[in-house]
């Protein structure tokens, strides 16, 4: 992404992350975008600025779709017991977007809860009550499963059970907590 902006690696990543909570928020592509070049210092304007914010959204949402399948296979599994299942992402239109394209969800969760689409985001504690509230779970009876620390502590601050998750070593410890649940 930051090739098609005409940026150094390390400038354009700053430029990303510090709009992306707007974005997954609210969900106003053209924006975050104009403000990533912006801040970016791109020197992209005009028809090249237009075309370089279509293929900046394409790939972006295609980085985001890059799926772990087992973990989808564990979702659908739970699921199939009985066990209720849902998705929970700070995620903007484009991404969901792609990925409901992508895949059946409805095979895998029983809701999804989107932040672009409810108007909060993790850590925020109303974005988990939103899920529970979806699923008729109480948050002792649910396991919230994320990568990054913030969105865990968030969880387990109204009383979620949790798993950070760290790649291939937390598959096992997430199977375990599941048959637990069963």
């Amino acid at each position: 992404m930051s090739e098609i902006a005409l940026v150094p690696l390390a400038t354009f990543t700053k430029a990303y992350w510090s709009h992306r909570n707007a974005y997954d928020l609210h969900g106003d592509a053209r924006r975050y975008w104009n403000e990533v070049l912006r801040d970016a210092g791109s020197p992209l304007d005009g028809f090249a600025g237009e075309k370089a914010l279509m293929s900046l959204s394409a790939v972006d949402a295609e980085s985001w779709t890059q799926y772990r399948e087992e973990l989808w296979e564990i979702a659908a599994a739970f699921r199939a017991t009985g066990g209720q299942t849902a998705l929970l992402s700070n995620c903007n239109p484009e991404v969901m977007g792609l990925v409901r394209a992508q895949r059946a969800v409805e095979r895998y969760f029983d809701t999804l809860v989107v932040s672009s689409e409810v108007g909060c985001l993790k850590p925020d504690p109303a974005i988990y009550l939103i899920a529970l509230r979806r699923l008729g779970v109480e948050p002792g009876d649910a396991l919230f499963v994320d990568d990054r620390a913030e969105n865990v502590a968030g969880a387990t601050a109204v009383g979620l059970q949790a798993l950070l998750f760290k790649g291939d070593g937390s598959v096992g410890e997430l199977r375990r907590r599941l048959e637990q649940a069963t």
